[in-house]
């Protein structure tokens, strides 16, 4: 009875399924490549905005800390980060300050790179298309009920 026990766990063992056949793009291995590729070994940085930045001073800290560049922030006010900064997206820090200070010229805001630091300074605000009297004048106008 127990060579029939023995005849009958042997005779299961041979009636299981084969492995399943596994499809898809299998690369052989050990194999090398016919063509060597570059794997850079520093990555470069890239210097754009972050929804989590929030400001313009904690974007550029952000940026001075990740380049290991000091930052000397002199303008007395932060500013919001706004839609004009979010196509900023360039390896380049001279670009990225350039872009920068295009961004935020018209609340008279100078950012550049200077013997190896961003500075930020207070600049002459960007001239506006209509003159700044013509708005009060306006408004004077309004209030005193002639129509202009």
């Amino acid at each position: 009875m127990l060579i029939a026990a023995a005849v009958t766990v042997a005779l299961a063992g041979c009636a299981t399924r084969p492995a399943p056949d596994f499809g898809g793009r299998w690369k052989p291995v050990n194999r090398f490549a016919e063509l060597p590729s570059e794997i850079p070994l520093q990555k470069t940085y890239v210097y754009y905005p972050s929804p989590m930045d929030g400001t313009l001073k904690t974007m550029l800290e952000r940026w001075a800390r990740d380049s290991q560049m000091p930052l000397s922030y002199l303008h007395p006010s932060d500013f919001t980060l706004h839609q004009g900064v979010a196509e900023i997206h360039t390896t380049s820090v001279q670009d990225a300050v350039s872009q920068l200070s295009s961004a935020y010229a018209a609340q008279g805001v100078s950012v550049s790179v200077e013997n190896g630091q961003i500075v930020v300074r207070a600049g002459a605000p960007a001239p506006s298309a209509v003159p700044a009297s013509a708005p009060a004048q306006a408004e004077a106008t309004h209030v005193a009920g002639v129509a202009p």
